[in-house]
């Protein structure tokens, strides 16, 4: 019987070490649910930058690039997109090429580069990527959810997220393999379980507070969404790491 650690990394740093690992990257509100979104409207590719000067320098470089981010919140000075899911449920952006860079999400996803397969992960495709997790862990790794966080701090919206994700991935049948979640992914399927209103839990949180502050309280709603897409972004597979550039 082959033994799985399951282990949620609360902040982006404790996920480097991830060579040999599995990885769920979270930052539902709202980078990683607005990815999901766009791969599910066809995009052709969604190009992940480290920072938004990183993404403004190759959206200036690569004529037809949309370019899509956040800084406080709102898109950038001279940006085609926010960072917005709902806004982008709507988008024309079918066969495009995006490129992405928010506060935190993103920087995640770079943190996170090392990983035997790189995941992307929200409330919205949380079974379908715990499946997904499961299956890319059936030759031999190990799995991390990773939450993004806010600003280098915890982020109550990623960790509850993360227990959704475990308690999916817990209840996967895995012939052979046995998950032993580690302290942490116990506490974060704790918190998701005691916490079942995940609107309600968002709307209490940093992140929640200031996309309501922008007037943004839809996207809010959108992402405390639960199990609504069969899609799983992967890095890699139509989503690509900026680096060096």
């Amino acid at each position: 019987m082959n033994r799985v650690e399951l282990h949620v990394a609360f902040l982006p740093e404790e996920g480097e070490a991830s060579r040999r690992r599995v990885l769920v990257v979270v930052d539902v509100l709202r980078a990683t649910t607005s990815l999901v979104v766009l791969i599910e409207r066809g995009c052709a590719e969604v190009i992940v930058a480290p920072t938004v000067e990183a993404a403004r320098r190759f959206g200036h470089a690569h004529a037809g690039v949309l370019t899509a981010g956040e800084e406080g919140g709102r898109a950038p000075r001279g940006f085609d997109f926010g960072n917005s899911p709902v806004a982008f449920s709507r988008a024309a952006v079918a066969g495009r090429q995006v490129v992405l860079a928010t506060t935190n999400g993103t920087r995640a996803m770079h943190v996170a580069r090392d990983s035997a397969v790189t995941l992307v992960g929200c409330l919205r495709n949380r079974s379908a990527v715990a499946r997904e997790a499961v299956a890319a862990a059936a030759d031999g790794h190990d799995l991390t959810v990773v939450c993004a966080g806010r600003e280098g701090r915890f982020s109550l919206d990623d960790a509850y997220t993360a227990g959704a994700i475990v308690d999916a991935i817990l209840a996967e049948q895995a012939p052979g393999r046995v998950f032993h979640p580690t302290d942490a992914a116990r506490a974060a399927q704790a918190l998701y379980r005691t916490l079942p209103e995940a609107e309600m839990v968002f709307r209490t949180t940093g992140a929640g507070q200031n996309v309501i502050r922008i007037g943004l309280e839809e996207d809010v709603r959108f992402c405390a969404e639960r199990d609504r897409s069969s899609v799983v972004p992967r890095v890699g597979d139509r989503v690509r790491l900026l680096v060096g550039e």
